[in-house]
């Protein structure tokens, strides 16, 4: 027998009541306890945003760095005097922007900033949903503001950008299983507060662990045959150098080193479309040290295909504090 519209109307409504109080105990799950299900990147992330509303302490330095994971896995920061790094895996122009202006709105503005975007995060995504917005380091003003410098033409951040914020906002279960899942509801906290300890000791840095002893494989640049810029990762850019113009920040920007594998298979058009992109900049920032140059170093100094190892890092570093520490 099919039921009457008003037996159906009762049988929805009750639905509805039984599901409304499971959602309440989730949504206080996802909002007040990221430390117990959170996994390694999303920590990374948390880590970011609660140091920035205050929650971890950043002690005052001279040095900020700007950068993804390459910068991350290849600066060793305690070998810098008064430096702090906000290098987050995955992070384009756009997060780096409003990670550095929150700082700039708590803390003495630095004297340097060092900047270093790999070929990639001029051109495509990869944290700014699932980490950014995910781990509220981007808010609600900073996505108006995004959306409105955002042209329509240009599909960085993918299709139903909107929507899928306020998906993120409303904890919808679909974005946070997978760590939910991986830590047992319950299970991640002490490795948790151990990483953000060692973040802390770090100056800011995220731990790279799993990193091989030499790497050959290709990294994402060589899937491209031009380098073509998204607009919105391009005002995002220059976004950076114009807060650190009105600021009176010294800028000096950089790539990260590639692997010889990787380097050898850009195509000549990617690489002279690359110095023309930055040289555009550098044109604008006469007063910055702005570096158009892609290079290389061996593939034993590689973990993988695009990070440094241990020997990579300490041949970096040195490298980095000749270059910019030692000049008088």
């Amino acid at each position: 027998m099919i039921p009457k519209k008003e037996e159906i109307k009762r049988i929805f409504k009750k639905g509805i009541f039984l599901l409304l109080p499971i959602y309440a105990v989730w949504v206080l799950y996802i909002e007040f306890m990221p430390m117990y299900y959170n996994r390694p990147t999303n920590t990374r992330w948390y880590f970011l945003k609660e140091s920035l509303s205050g929650k971890y302490k950043i002690p005052e330095a001279n040095k900020i760095f700007l950068g993804e994971s390459r910068l991350n896995a290849g600066i060793d920061f305690t070998k810098i005097d008064s430096s702090y790094s906000f290098a987050s895996g995955g992070s384009s122009p756009v997060e780096m922007y409003y990670i550095f202006k929150k700082y700039l709105q708590k803390h003495r503005k630095p004297d340097t900033v060092f900047l270093s975007i790999s070929p990639r995060f001029f051109s495509e995504i990869f944290a700014f949903w699932h980490y950014a917005v995910r781990n509220n380091v981007i808010d609600y003003s900073d996505f108006k503001e995004i959306i409105s410098l955002k042209e329509k033409n240009d599909t960085v951040l993918g299709g139903f950008c909107i929507p899928n914020f306020f998906l993120y906002k409303a904890d919808y279960l679909g974005y946070y299983q997978d760590d939910v899942l991986y830590n047992y509801v319950f299970t991640g906290y002490a490795k948790n507060e151990k990483m953000i300890a060692e973040m802390q000791k770090m100056c800011g840095a995220r731990p790279h662990p799993g990193l091989k002893d030499s790497c050959s494989v290709l990294n994402y640049e060589t899937k491209y045959k031009h380098f073509l810029p998204s607009p919105l990762l391009e005002t995002y850019f220059n976004k950076i150098l114009n807060l650190c113009r009105k600021e009176n920040i010294k800028l000096i920007f950089f790539s990260m080193p590639m692997n010889e594998s990787s380097f050898k298979k850009l195509t000549p058009d990617f690489i002279s479309e690359y110095e023309i992109f930055i040289n555009r900049s550098k044109k604008h920032f006469p007063e910055f040290e702005i570096s158009d140059s892609l290079y290389f170093y061996a593939d034993k100094f590689f973990g993988d295909a695009s990070h440094l190892n241990k020997k990579g890092k300490e041949k970096f570093t040195k490298y980095f504090k000749s270059e910019y520490f030692s000049k008088k």
